[in-house]
């Protein structure tokens, strides 16, 4: 019997495992890889009980119910049933005298683990919460004496040796899916640090030089290329902290001067880009003159020097198929801006 068990256990890691690749913590393709996710619990569930452990003719033990319970403790009530079910039905086709109680216990589990999803909305499992999945398998597990005549029996033999297995099954698959979580977290802690500026915040180089071929091909999208005018002689006289500072409120204004579908970037020292995306020539030079506006109007008062007037130069211009093309188009605009005398925007749209 133990090594059916273990058979079995091999089934739900191997699943389990499987499954925990559709956490990515990306939003692209989600509603596929929920998809996915969910045939691939329904179909642990369904070889699980295939390959269950028979205690009598007809009555079989399994892990099925971790997958159900993974789905409701960590999705709600509707996932853990949405998997239930199509394991409920398999069950009852496989018959035997334990089929009805059979799909009772997966309906508990469901319903337990749905009713419990709100303490694991962060998707974690804590030593606090090991005795959750016990609780859940032992109500369960109860309905093994829906059995006929064999009922008291197995509850005596089997309930409490089962239901511990099932319990231990569980940790170790909740924490197969801890360490993918553990993994993503750290994934995006880690691309966080290579693609944004650590002092403003911003989209930095990198991510500017991997958006600009993608954004830049799509109908309507513009590069605003700027810097700050004698941003040097500032910090020459009033020193680095109080540069740095004007560097974050200029962060700070570029991104509440545009929409959530535009990507702003410090390219390095005082340089900065704005992608303006899904826009006309005229949308695009009015936000720029905005910006530029607004730098002057109130950048010093924001840094507590209001005496200060400290500006912006930028070019304009429309972005085409070749990223090389754009950026050289921009900085020469920029450099004529710089050349016209500072605090206006060069356009070439």
């Amino acid at each position: 019997m133990l090594s059916a068990f273990f058979v079995n256990f091999c089934i739900l890691v191997t699943f389990t495992s499987i499954g925990s690749l559709t956490y990515t913590g990306r939003e692209d393709y989600h509603t596929l890889r929920r998809a996915l996710r969910y045939l691939i619990s329904v179909l642990a569930g369904i070889i699980l009980v295939l390959y269950g452990v028979p205690l009598m003719e007809g009555v079989r033990v399994d892990f099925r119910g971790v997958p159900i319970l993974l789905a409701g403790l960590f999705g709600g009530p509707l996932p853990a049933l949405a998997v239930a079910l199509p394991i409920m039905a398999y069950r009852l086709w496989a018959g035997g005298a334990g089929a009805h109680a059979g799909v009772l216990s997966i309906l508990l589990v469901a319903l337990c683990a749905g009713m419990l999803h709100a303490r694991f909305a962060q998707n974690r499992l804590t030593w606090r919460d090991a005795w959750v999945p016990f609780a859940i398998f032992a109500l369960a597990n109860l309905s093994i004496l829906l059995v006929p005549s064999a009922g008291p029996q197995l509850l005596r033999t089997a309930w409490l040796p089962v239901t511990l297995l099932q319990g231990l099954a569980t940790l170790v698959a909740f924490t197969v899916v801890s360490l993918r979580f553990r993994t993503v977290g750290h994934t995006a802690t880690l691309r966080g640090i290579a693609y944004l500026d650590a002092l403003t915040n911003l989209h930095n180089r990198r991510q500017f030089d991997e958006d600009l071929p993608a954004f830049g091909v799509e109908e309507g999208t513009f590069l605003l290329l700027l810097d700050l005018d004698r941003f040097k002689a500032l910090n020459d006289s009033c020193g680095h902290p109080f540069g740095d500072r004007v560097l974050r409120e200029l962060a700070v204004l570029l991104q509440q001067g545009v929409r959530g579908t535009d990507r702003v970037y410090r390219l390095g020292g005082e340089e900065f880009a704005v992608l303006l995306r899904q826009t006309s020539p005229t949308g695009a030079a009015r936000v720029a003159e905005r910006l530029r506006s607004q730098v002057r109007e109130q950048l010093g008062t924001r840094v507590g020097r209001p005496d200060l007037t400290i500006t912006i130069s930028a070019g304009l211009t429309p972005c085409t198929a070749d990223p090389d093309t754009t950026v050289r188009a921009a900085d020469n605009l920029l450099y004529e801006a710089k050349r016209s005398g500072r605090n206006r925007i060069a356009t070439a749209v």
